[in-house]
């Protein structure tokens, strides 16, 4: 057993010490299930293997299960380890943080020092630069969803315009309209034309009334006696009497198929 244990502590040391990541990872989790080996160096060996394996999540759980160690340089170094995790998902603020707790856990730790400083140099100089850039961002943001507004406005006048579209009166209804009223002002012009214009045989009667005055005169300059002329006229008022009586009689127009003629 302990021949076993000897051979898994060397196995896990040589794998991390030629680099051999993926190997190292799997020696020193065998040390902690197979032997039970959980020591804050085997621990940190462990983080450190995942990190350069690039198993960055296991890496990350490993370091913060570290900070809390007894052991204040591996408490420190873990801190450290985590900061530069913290630094590449680009969580300035939370790395600068990680950095100031290992320095605090060991003031000697060169590493998180100048990483700590370098963070809050970099952070300082960049800070306007930060600002206008969530500034830009704001606005861009912003700039998008007025676009966003506009856009559902202006669907929303198209629905509405298309509702409404039965209710307004197109081009082709108005024009047909004007026709209309156009025909049926012709009518009652034509009508009114008519009504004014004198009928064949009101015509006819002026026509005569004219021959009766006229006959009037001629028979006076014929000399006739008063009985002579009254016959005469009589006579002529016999005649025009016949004349209305017929033109009664005819029909105006054909009458229509199917209707009485009265």
């Amino acid at each position: 057993m302990t021949t076993r244990k000897n051979a898994a502590i060397k196995a896990a040391s040589k794998d991390y010490a030629n680099a051999k990541y993926e190997a190292s990872v799997a020696s020193h989790l065998l040390l902690g299930t197979e032997f039970g080996i959980n020591s804050p160096n085997s621990s940190y060996n462990l983080a450190l293997s995942y990190h350069y394996n690039e198993q960055l999540e296991e890496a990350q759980a490993a370091y913060l299960g570290l900070i809390g160690s007894a052991n204040p340089m591996i408490a420190s170094f873990a801190s450290n380890q985590n900061g530069t995790l913290l630094g590449k998902q680009e969580k300035y603020k939370e790395a600068l943080e990680a950095f100031k707790f290992a320095l605090i856990k060991d003031p000697l730790n060169e590493p998180a020092r100048y990483n700590y400083e370098l963070l809050s140099r970099w952070l300082e100089e960049n800070e306007d630069q930060n600002q206008e850039d969530q500034d830009k961002e704001d606005e861009e943001q912003k700039d998008k969803e007025d676009q966003e507004q506009e856009k559902q406005d202006q669907d929303k006048d198209k629905e509405n315009k298309k509702d409404g579209e039965g209710d307004e009166k197109t081009e082709e209804d108005e024009a047909s309209e004007s026709e209309k009223k156009d025909d049926k002002s012709g009518e009652k012009s034509q009508e009114e034309k008519d009504s004014q214009e004198p009928s064949d045989m009101e015509s006819d009667l002026s026509e005569r009334e004219k021959s009766k005055e006229q006959m009037k005169e001629r028979l006076k300059e014929m000399n006739l006696s008063p009985e002579q002329a009254s016959q005469i006229l009589d006579a002529m008022n016999a005649a025009e009497l016949r004349y209305i009586q017929q033109n009664k009689k005819k029909p105006t127009k054909r009458p229509e198929k199917g209707l009485p003629d009265w």
